[in-house]
């Protein structure tokens, strides 16, 4: 079961205001039904409570009377003075509604009885996220984060979407900033937690990878002592740093290092999927790129510590399919496209070029790259280092597109000739230079960060007659 917008608490409404400490406009209206909240009201349902969130530049408040038109029973607000006169559905007053929302989620993640699996990392969660859920599924009723809805207002909304008759929950934990975490994981309270790898994300908060990886370990602040902690022990950062930190937790590793805890080989993968063993068992997975093999062996680590056998996972595997825009091959009309446009960083935009240059058939193969953002302040030399590092011989064409890919760019210069390595300074400029080189039997890699769009090219070509 996948979450969304609608969440699945089923309370009174006197029950919600006794959960967060807030008063209900009318004691009259304490056993109305609330099943269901929602901070958006271009989606709520009849019988829900809206809860508006108030910003800098938005209001939700302004959308009560839309909401109660639209069947919502009652509603939080922090400022009394701000509700409409027509509106006549009760209320609960709070002095944060942000915060309400929160209290309310961590209020009712100490009512549910399911176990709570936490993943954080720079590059992988979704990844692993959405394959755990296709594995326990085989054997448990098991919920998941929506899409990325792992910040301060996503993971709430995540938490109170949970069933009460849910097994396992799976629940992804992002962050900007340090702190970011250590509220959500107070909030969810995990009993096994990971930290999928540390890249060069959000670096431009986090200063260092050393910094990154002191915020991601925030994830053991919502932990009990008993629980347990997982983490790659491939990944060069958290091999050094992980065992200079004081971790009560019970700390388990996996990965290609005999160090690790879960130890695996990689084995020869095919064009879309991967392939990789753990003592005798082997796994295979319909998954590209060698880097999901680690996102894959801890799906596998984490299944075996709940009680699967070899069957159920291979059965979970087969049917696991990847993200939308990430490391995703679609097929158009002579053509194909790997689709990584989701996000972009250093690590996670190398392991999508040695995705690309591992998939044969190919008469030509074009990378469309974009600005890989939030690096911090070495985000012009980290553009550099990633234009030095692709094949010209195993890539036909570059083709870049915005201020710090023009550094990418100009790095590429260096192993690639002028008329194979081309910048654009506008979008539309690349998608018709990619007209004129896109040919039957080709590849097109197309990765950026979301804030660039790159998914917009994509859309544009797939209408190419080839």
């Amino acid at each position: 079961m996948v979450l969304g917008d609608l969440t699945m608490i089923e309370k009174t409404l006197g029950q919600i205001a006794q959960m967060i400490g807030g008063d209900i406009s009318d004691e009259k209206f304490s056993d109305i039904k609330i099943k269901g909240i929602s901070t958006d009201s271009r989606t709520i349902d009849p019988g829900e409570l809206y809860i508006p969130l108030v910003g800098e530049v938005f209001d939700g408040r302004i959308f009560i009377k839309e909401c109660e038109t639209k069947g919502a029973k009652a509603f939080f607000i922090d400022d009394p003075a701000k509700i409409n006169k027509t509106v006549s559905i009760p209320y609960i007053k709070v002095e944060d509604t942000k915060k309400a929302l929160q209290d309310l989620a961590t209020a009712y993640r100490d009512q549910l009885t399911c176990k709570v699996i936490a993943i954080t990392g720079s590059n992988g969660k979704t990844t692993t996220k959405d394959l755990l859920h296709k594995v326990l599924s085989e054997k448990y009723k098991t919920q998941k984060t929506c899409g990325n809805l792992n910040n301060e207002i996503g993971v709430p909304k995540t938490v109170l979407s949970l069933d009460t008759d849910t097994e396992v929950a799976i629940i992804e934990l992002g962050t900007d900033n340090f702190g970011d975490i250590s509220l959500t994981s107070r909030m969810v309270k995990p009993h096994i937690s990971m930290i999928t790898n540390i890249g060069d994300s959000h670096l431009h908060n986090l200063k260092s990878r050393s910094g990154i990886l002191k915020a991601k370990l925030e994830i053991l602040e919502g932990m009990d002592d008993d629980g347990i902690f997982i983490y790659n022990i491939d990944d060069p950062t958290m091999e050094k740093e992980i065992p200079t930190y004081d971790i009560k937790q019970k700390v388990l590793s996996f990965g290609r290092s005999d160090k690790a805890t879960f130890k695996i080989n990689f084995e020869k993968s095919g064009p879309a999927s991967i392939r990789f063993s753990h003592g005798d068992d082997f796994y295979q997975v319909p998954l590209m790129g060698e880097h999901n093999i680690y996102n894959a062996a801890a799906v596998v680590m984490i299944s075996q510590m709940l009680g699967l056998d070899k069957k159920s996972i291979d059965n979970g595997f087969a049917k696991a399919t990847s993200s939308q825009n990430r490391t995703e091959l679609l097929e158009f009309d002579g053509f194909d496209v790997l689709d990584d446009s989701y996000k972009s960083n250093p690590q996670s935009l190398l392991a999508g070029l040695e995705t690309a240059y591992m998939l044969e058939g190919y008469k030509r193969k074009i990378v469309c790259l974009a600005d890989m953002l939030e690096l911090g302040e070495n985000e012009v030399d980290l553009h550099r280092q990633v234009g030095r590092k692709i094949d010209s011989k195993k890539i036909d064409y570059c083709l870049f597109y915005g201020p710090l890919a023009r550094e990418m760019y100009e790095a590429n210069l260096e192993n690639f000739p002028p008329n194979r390595s081309l910048y654009f300074e506008h979008k539309y400029e690349l998608i018709e230079k990619l007209k004129s080189l896109v040919i039957g039997a080709s590849l097109v890699f197309v990765k950026g960060s979301h804030g660039m769009h790159m998914e917009e090219i994509i859309e544009a070509i797939k209408y190419f007659n080839i």
